[in-house]
């Protein structure tokens, strides 16, 4: 194990796959279509397992992610909802009186993750047809329309590039104070521009501990800039396969991809992520080994975050402790059959995480 440099406060979240669940990516035998049975189990046991947040996704073959959001919110007693919110999709001020709304009646468990888009093709199915760079200003733009008629006591008037707001008023207010935090990813310099600026957490998808850190670096460097460095937060979006012994832990993996058509991954409409060419570029290692535990795998068999860390409980903390070290404080997880799999993370490995924590605490 890498030798500890700081007393992290660590914090986990888990996935919602309101897709639907698998153990065989290709097996529609081993397949659960999604439903809200899927998705409260899914909850439950990441909330029994120890997990602090669940993070809803939003892409075509997804459930709406505000209403999955709601139903399971209103199973759950603890858990925070990381509800995907796409700016240019809802007005500034109704998707912050949907925010407020739901931090209300929720307690205080929502979470905002702002998502810039998707492939060129959801997005034009959507009514979405901002080239890059145009999708983060209005990102940019959505955020400080949100904080403004969450925080100020006078309607909020605003002119913008893509906004005109005229005497706006949003009630209720969060009951989070001054608002729910806000979670962001993305590689290019737009994407962390706005990270910088807006985000509590800076989420990045998997990849080498090295690479992470060096991208850390940058973005405290661009956080300085607005005066943020000390408030920005890091996390990553890993895949998890934890089994007893490293062996089962491998088998399970090579058995999740082994009857999958390697071009269900659909990413060729990907133009405009640098993040989806990043896991392209890491989808090239031999075998898929990024390192001893760290897989690329599932990147073959569907887009998005697809580096999985894969091991026994001791070899998954091990890796997972290595971006802990690199300033990673957030882990946002996910694993097939994400019931079992957040069970076992939760009760194999979170100890290990935790201890480790306390260790470093104590000197």
């Amino acid at each position: 194990m890498s030798t500890p440099t700081h007393h992290p406060d660590l914090h986990f979240g888990w996935f919602l796959p309101t897709n639907g669940d698998t153990t065989a990516f290709g097996d529609p035998d081993k397949s659960t279509a999604p439903s809200l049975e899927l998705f409260e189990r899914v909850a439950k046991a990441a909330e029994a397992a120890g997990f602090e947040y669940a993070l809803v996704p939003v892409q075509t073959a997804c459930y709406e992610a505000w209403i999955s959001c709601a139903m399971v919110a209103a199973r759950t007693e603890r858990l925070t909802l990381l509800v995907a919110a796409r700016p240019g999709v809802i007005a500034p001020t109704v998707t912050a009186k949907m925010i407020s709304t739901f931090d209300q009646l929720s307690g205080g468990r929502v979470a905002i993750n702002l998502i810039a888009g998707g492939s060129p093709t959801e997005m034009a199915g959507d009514g979405l047809f901002h080239d890059h760079d145009a999708r983060y200003r209005l990102m940019d733009e959505t955020v400080e329309i949100m904080k403004r008629v969450w925080t100020e006591r006078s309607p909020v008037t605003h002119r913008g590039e893509h906004f005109t707001v005229e005497g706006a008023v949003v009630r209720p207010r969060p009951l989070q104070k001054p608002y729910p935090e806000f979670y962001l990813g993305g590689m290019s310099d737009a994407a962390v521009d706005v990270c910088a600026k807006h985000a509590d957490v800076y989420l990045f998808w998997g990849d080498r501990p090295e690479s992470i850190a060096q991208k850390i670096a940058e973005a405290k460097e661009r956080a300085a800039l607005y005066g943020r460095e000390d408030q920005i937060r890091f996390g990553m979006r890993l895949q998890v396969i934890v089994r007893d012994t490293e062996a089962e832990a491998w088998n399970a993996a090579e058995a999740l991809i082994a009857n999958a058509d390697k071009q269900n991954a659909r990413t060729d409409d990907w133009t405009e992520s640098k993040a989806q060419d990043r896991m392209q570029e890491l989808v090239q290692a031999e075998n898929y080994r990024l390192g001893d535990h760290l897989w690329s795998g599932i990147t073959t068999v569907r887009p998005g975050a697809g580096v999985a860390v894969v091991g026994d409980p001791q070899q998954v903390a091990d890796t997972l402790s290595k971006f802990v070290d690199v300033g990673c404080t957030s882990f946002c997880l996910s694993g097939y059959p994400h019931d079992e799999e957040a069970t076992r993370f939760g009760r194999d490995v979170m100890p290990l995480m935790r201890q480790r924590a306390s260790v470093v605490a104590a000197g």
